[in-house]
């Protein structure tokens, strides 16, 4: 996991594997998802913390765009699964979340997993489209 991977030359994306300078920003990106995205959830049990807590032992994926952490994936690798897909709001509709997928699906083996709750509609939706362009197999939870 040393390389970086440029993914969209189009808008300057660039994935890495995370450094200690990466974990502020993703701890705030995490917080700000999860309270969007977890929205029938009292918001104020979520930490910054929550984020070094819920992605210990995973292999975390940061991607950047112009030079800014934007989002990130965390995949449990004896499984291959990926635990954690977030893409700041400002970033998303990008090919971003897409772009960590498929560098799942290169850097893992198959079958790679997942899960989504159905209550999280556009997330739910995002991931039953390209699971299966990306994925030759995978594992919805």
């Amino acid at each position: 996991m040393n390389r970086i991977v440029t993914v969209l030359k189009s808008t300057n994306v660039l994935i890495h594997p995370i450094n200690k300078a990466d974990r502020d920003k993703l701890r705030e990106i995490y917080l700000l998802c999860r309270i969007q995205a977890f929205h029938w959830m009292d918001s104020n049990l979520f930490t910054l913390n929550d984020f070094d807590a819920h992605t210990h032992d995973e292999d975390i994926w940061v991607a950047t765009c112009d030079n800014e952490t934007v989002g990130f994936m965390a995949v449990w690798p004896p499984d291959a699964f990926v635990h954690h897909l977030y893409v700041h709001v400002a970033y998303r509709r990008k090919g971003i979340g897409k772009a960590l997928l498929a560098l799942a699906a290169q850097n893992y083996p198959s079958p790679l997993r997942l899960k989504c709750l159905v209550k999280m509609k556009r997330r739910f939706s995002f991931i039953k489209h390209w699971v299966g362009k990306l994925w030759k197999k995978a594992v919805m939870l």
